[in-house]
């Protein structure tokens, strides 16, 4: 390396010899050295949070679902995905007939229901929703070819009018039930005895749909709904039949004729006091929907009189559970009352009627359920 400095030194002074003693020229500096690779830049950090759920669906799409689910699994035996559509925790009340308050429970219940009637098929009617609470009027009709509850099969054909008033949770689940099926019509239909109401017909079209408009005038049903309440706590028969209007029908789900035309009303009305002369009506519940009050109610008081062929007992009623529907006039008269109820539940309380496992579908009266 050294030698080649030497040499390279000699080549230069020989240059300028040879210039005749010229002045030397400064010498070129070198070339500055490459600047180095600029860095490359780190790519930007890989977002790893997942995504956000799509929203839920609002519970007035999901709760149509709900009970769409519940009748199709009602009509295919499926009590298991009956079950599916209740909490787990879900409390079922069907008022004379039996309360259980687990899904697992009421899959067992259903599944001996299926056990008794194969053949049984259901269709809702009228469907009412406001909020997370949904009242459906259902027909169902079924043959008793199985055993049920003690009973021997008698192959007759069963069938009534029920309503089923649900409550749902955030997810679209039903939380709480109340049913009103008469079961003293039931049992009249299953022994084939003579003037047990004619089993109906399941309809197929869609059921008649009234959705609440959230409206102060359905405040002013349900307000209406609890006067009605009021007013048959008065013993005063005439008070009572001045409620209806002057062609007015009156209906129980008893799969008996409706009453129909005051006059007619104002000959059934009284009878209700000579059984139960003492009677307090307590509202439990009450809606306004659509143009219909619908009011949850319970009835207390004293058999004094005769039901029908029943004769009195003497013996204190605790908690008669009703459901009553109701469309007034622009006047605020009672233009249609349709009326839900278990007469076994009565006949039970005041001995009169031994239920299979006893009266568990009783509470105390004027005990609100559904809060």
């Amino acid at each position: 390396m050294r030698s080649t400095i030497i040499a390279a030194l000699a080549v230069v002074t020989l240059g300028l010899a040879a210039c005749g003693g010229e002045e030397p020229q400064p010498v070129a500096p070198p070339p500055p050295p490459p600047a180095p690779p600029a860095a490359t830049a780190s790519a930007a950090p890989t977002d790893t949070t997942p995504p956000a759920p799509p929203p839920k669906p609002a519970l007035a799409d999901v709760m149509p679902q709900t009970m769409k689910g519940i009748g199709d699994a009602f009509n295919a035996h499926d009590a298991q995905k009956m079950a599916s559509y209740f909490t787990d925790d879900a409390a079922i009340y069907a008022y004379g007939e039996g309360e259980t308050h687990s899904k697992g429970d009421m899959a067992s219940g259903m599944a001996q229901m299926f056990q008794a009637f194969p053949d049984a098929k259901s269709a809702a009617t009228r469907v009412w929703v406001k909020g997370n609470v949904a009242i459906a009027e259902i027909v169902w009709a079924g043959t008793m070819s199985g055993d049920m509850m003690g009973m021997k099969a008698t192959n007759k054909p069963v069938g009534g009018t029920r309503l089923h008033i649900m409550w749902f949770n955030d997810d679209g689940l039903v939380k709480e039930m109340h049913q009103y099926g008469d079961g003293a019509s039931a049992m009249m239909q299953m022994m084939g005895k003579k003037g047990a109401p004619p089993v109906p017909t399941i309809p197929t079209n869609p059921p008649e749909m009234h959705v609440s408009k959230g409206t102060p005038d359905e405040d002013k049903l349900a307000d209406f709904g609890k006067s009605v309440a009021d007013t048959f706590s008065k013993d005063d028969p005439k008070a009572a039949t001045a409620l209806f209007a002057d062609d007015a029908d009156m209906m129980m789900n008893d799969g008996m004729p409706a009453t129909k035309g005051k006059k007619a009303i104002g000959k059934l009305v009284p009878s209700f006091y000579k059984t139960i002369p003492d009677m307090k009506d307590t509202v439990s519940n009450a809606w306004g929907i659509d143009g219909f009050a619908i009011v949850e109610h319970v009835i207390s008081g004293t058999d004094k009189g005769p039901m029908g062929p029943i004769p009195a007992t003497g013996k204190p009623i605790t908690g008669w559970h009703m459901a009553d529907i109701l469309q007034p006039t622009a006047d605020n008269k009672i233009a249609h009352d349709w009326g839900y109820a278990n007469t076994n539940e009565m006949l039970a309380q005041v001995g009169a009627l031994k239920m299979p496992g006893g009266d568990k579908g009783a509470a105390p009266a004027g005990k609100p359920k559904g809060k």
